[in-house]
């Protein structure tokens, strides 16, 4: 079930008017809180590249794919959510970092049974002893917004597109009839999904954009997000009245 047309058109359109932010020439390393803009500008190139992504896999009919990458967008525009609103970002991301090389450290020395070389194995105890404080996770799925639909839908997806759980499996499975199941390698898609898949990644593009122009003013003369809006109202407003 491919996305519909005027979804297909609108976020093609506002792919390309990301051009005029050009996050790639701006300086930011002259202001007192520039390491938070890098990352920011970072989380958006990061999100322009799912956006990316998400798009072409749709132009080629992999469906189930493209929703996963919905919910990588979306993952990105949580992230610049939770950017904008917590001061404490920047170090909750740290922390996340190093409780996962924590675990991949501990579990590499454990597998390599005394044959890495003396310096490797020193070198990763020290790094376990320095981060011996790390704690807790960063747990995008938990990040309140004032978007419950963006939360809703990134956890959706996650449970039945882009983690192997026992929803996702069954969408593998198709009885043909009564006694028949085949196994599908393209799960199917229903055009109530990919609306909803579509409306989702256009709005985590508005969300994303808009925590961008906030942490990054210099940006907004170049950006006109509420034309961007005007724009997406009337396409996420068709697809609601059609499902309704």
């Amino acid at each position: 079930m491919s996305m519909r047309s005027a979804w297909r058109r609108w976020l093609g359109q506002f792919e390309q008017s990301l051009d005029q932010l050009a996050i790639s020439t701006i300086d930011v390393s002259h202001f007192d809180d520039a390491e938070r803009r890098s990352v920011t500008l970072a989380l958006f190139a990061r999100f322009r590249a799912e956006l990316r992504a998400a798009l072409t896999l749709a132009d080629a009919g992999h469906d189930m794919a493209f929703r996963s990458y919905c919910r990588s967008a979306i993952e990105c525009a949580l992230h610049l959510l939770h950017g904008e609103a917590q001061g404490n970002y920047l170090e909750q991301l740290r922390m996340d970092d190093t409780v996962s090389r924590r675990s991949r450290a501990k579990t590499f020395l454990k597998n390599s049974h005394g044959r890495l070389a003396a310096n490797a194995t020193e070198s990763l105890e020290k790094f376990l002893r320095d981060s011996a404080g790390a704690k807790g996770k960063l747990l995008i799925s938990e990040i309140e917004t004032p978007f419950p639909r963006l939360n809703h839908v990134y956890r959706e997806i996650s449970a039945d597109s882009a983690h192997v759980t026992w929803t996702s499996l069954h969408r593998q499975v198709n009885q043909t009839k009564i006694g028949w199941i085949s196994v599908e390698v393209e799960a199917k898609v229903s055009e109530d999904e990919m609306e909803e898949s579509a409306s989702i990644l256009a709005f985590s593009g508005l969300v994303a954009t808009k925590s961008l122009l906030e942490i990054v003013p210099e940006l907004d003369e170049r950006y006109d997000l509420q034309a961007i809006f005007e724009s997406y109202k009337p396409v996420y407003l068709d697809g609601k009245e059609k499902k309704e």
